[in-house]
Parts: C-alpha cells; structure tokens; sequence
C-alpha cells in the first residue's frame, strides 16, 4: 500500500480550497480527481478532507497526511541535492521567503552577488509575514527564509546575518525636535552606522512625546510588540493615529509629515528619499536590538547552493554588525 503515491492530488487540493480548482489546476477531470482521494481514503480507512465546508477544510487526518507529504518531499528534495552535490552540479533551485522589508532592501543585491556566481541555479522568491513563511518553512514550500523571529522555535535552525536597530524617526519640521536637540541622529549618521557608536545620548525620557502624533504597525507585528514593550517600560501611553501593516508604508508616511513612527536602521539606509526629511533617535532598551537570520528546517540537510547563498549573503554585510557599547 502506498498511500503517498497521489500526495501532488491532495496537496493541491488543499491550497486551491476544493476539488473543482485543484483538477483545473491539475488539467484532469474533477470526477477522477474525486475518485482518486476517495481510493486513498479507502486505503487508510479515513476521510482526509471535509467537504460539508466550502473552501473544503482537511480533517485531523488530512493534516497529519499533509505534514507526512511536506516530510516526503523534503526527504526526496534533500536526496537529489546530496546527489547533486556529490556529482559537483550546479543546477537547482532555492525557494526563498521573506517579509517585505527584507525582500524590498537586502535580498535584491544578494541576488545579484549570486545569480553572477551561480546562473543556472533558480531562485523562487515569496513575500509573505512571518506566521505564512514560517508555516511554509515547515510545509517544505521553502527552503530558507530571511526574517528577524523574536522568539526560538525549536523546529528551525537560525544562520545569523547581522543586528539592526530599531529608533524613533521625527520629521524635521515638529517643534518637539528642539527639545530633544542633543539626543539627534541626522540620516547621514544612521548611514554611517553613527548611532551603534553612541556619539549622542540614548533617548531616556519620552514625555515630550505622549502627545505628538504616532503611526505604528498594527497589534501581532514584531516591530509593534517591541514598541509597545518600551513605550510600558518608559511609563508612557501611546495612542496611533495610523496603524499600516508594513514598516516602508508608516516610514513614508512620517517621512510626508504625518507623525512619528519606529522604523529600523535597514530600512532608513534603503530610504535616502524619505529619510533625509527625519531626525532619528535611539533607545538603549533591549527590544530595540533585534538579530536578523536565516531559518532553516532543522534536521534538513542544507545543499551546497544553499550554503554558498548564506555564505555569500554574509560576506556582503548588509546590516550593522556591531553592537552598542
């Protein structure tokens, strides 16, 4: 019994939401498509899918049937790159996935670096939030993705890349700046990488703020969470007037002078347009500070291209390297 002959057919099924999508999919008819599942239902002796639902959901089985697919594929991926490896080719492909802030500003010039070194190697690229790339990681949909996870997850491997800073970005134009004159970053400092060397005073008070205008990422984002972490910590309330689902989005909108935002080190370098219209402040706080990495699935053999794409995105520094004093 192979119960795992047909795992393309319920794969599909799962991401189209229902039969008719996946055989159009598929280019078969639906009613062999049906056919097909129920043969592999009568085989295990269970149904995998719910179809009193519309889109049809997987049942308990069908998920754990799913996961052992990913884990299939994964084995069957992993072998033709260990063959690959040893017979010294380099063709293949690498599925990369990553938030827009990295895939807009970091992995551009990686790719560049390595598509010169490694043409006949193809990169898949997909731009999702973390929660949807970390399921794929998992799923064996992709093979690495770039992203900055505040927590450990003992089912991913982490290959560091660098740290960057998290600080707070005033348009120039708001009055509260000359308050806070000497604690200033100008963008030409924050590109020098001024403010890991601490040339100005942390910003240790943040009164001067409580009634000024914020646009902030929205609850469950990362940057969010950090934020709302050291605006408790200071002992101070915070209440946005916007609230957007990605850094570049609140960063331009601060930059037109709508309000104050947290933006990171990364973004500010790929931003001179916007980012020469802000004055930038750093908080010495913990949440500030964030790694960013590439997760793996832990346990899966990395092939060689893999590891020279790592290698080479490290050797190109694309972020602060150091850590403040």
């Amino acid at each position: 019994m192979d119960i795992f002959r047909k795992k393309e057919i319920v794969t599909a099924i799962y991401k189209e939401g229902g039969f008719s999508k996946a055989a159009k999919a598929l280019h078969i008819a639906q009613p062999s498509l049906s056919v097909m599942v129920s043969n592999i239902e009568k085989e295990i002796g269970a149904r995998l899918f719910d179809r009193s639902t519309s889109p049809v959901r997987l049942t308990q089985i069908g998920e754990k049937y799913l996961e052992c697919c990913g884990n299939i594929s994964m084995i069957e991926e992993d072998f033709i790159s260990y063959v690959n490896d040893i017979k010294g080719i380099k063709v293949g492909e690498i599925a990369l996935g990553g938030t827009t802030l990295y895939m807009s500003n970091i992995v551009p010039d990686i790719l560049n670096e390595y598509s010169v070194m490694h043409p006949s190697i193809h990169i898949r690229l997909y731009d999702y939030d973390t929660p949807a790339l970390i399921s794929m990681l998992l799923s064996g949909e992709l093979d690495i993705v770039i992203d900055n996870l505040p927590s450990e997850n003992e089912q991913l491997a982490g290959h560091y890349l660098g740290t960057e800073y998290l600080l707070i970005a005033i348009p120039k134009s708001f009055a509260v700046n000359v308050k806070l004159e000497e604690n200033a970053y100008s963008f030409e400092e924050i590109t020098a990488g001024k403010h890991t060397e601490n040339i100005h005073p942390a910003l240790d008070y943040f009164r001067p703020l409580t009634k000024q205008p914020f646009i902030l990422l929205q609850d469950g984002f990362d940057t969010r969470r950090r934020c709302d972490a050291v605006f408790k910590d200071y002992g101070v309330r915070i209440d946005p007037v916007y609230e957007l689902n990605q850094l570049s989005s609140a960063f331009g909108m601060a930059a037109s002078g709508l309000g104050i935002t947290v933006v990171s080190d990364t973004l500010i370098r790929h931003s001179p347009n916007w980012g020469s219209h802000m004055l930038y402040y750093s908080v010495n706080h913990s949440e500030f500070i964030r790694d960013v990495c590439y997760y793996t699935r832990k346990h899966r053999m990395l092939s060689l291209a893999l590891e020279e794409f790592i290698d080479i995105s490290r050797e190109l520094h694309p972020f602060t390297q150091s850590l403040p004093l």
